[in-house]
């Protein structure tokens, strides 16, 4: 979970493109990201739903694997990642669901 913009540029690093990514406004919305270790299989990720209840937001996604390079491995490594961005609320955790089971709960990190 990234609130500010300082955290995510830490971590998230732009690829080389020649089309400019849209900006993220931290102060209106909250980004989220799902990384996997690094594969030379990369699976298929998508969003399956997100929701909040009780404070507790929840992401559910679907993680297939891709068969076209199940047989046929890339020669190189690629870390698998989701990136999306919901407005901004204050969750105290965070439930990552993968394919109908909870892979992950995030609590807020205390303020001081």
């Amino acid at each position: 979970m990234f609130e500010e913009s300082e955290g995510f540029e830490k971590v998230i690093k732009p690829a080389a493109t020649s089309k400019r990514p849209d900006g993220i406004n931290f102060t209106k919305e909250t980004v989220v990201g799902i990384a996997l270790p690094p594969t030379n299989k990369p699976p298929k990720l998508s969003i399956s739903k997100v929701f909040v209840q009780d404070s507790v937001l929840t992401v559910r996604y679907i993680r297939l694997a891709d068969t076209t390079l199940t047989n046929h491995p890339q020669s190189f490594t690629s870390q698998p990642l989701l990136l999306f961005s919901i407005p901004k609320h204050n969750f105290l955790k965070t439930k990552l669901i993968e394919n109908g089971k909870v892979v992950q709960i995030l609590k807020k990190p205390e303020d001081d």
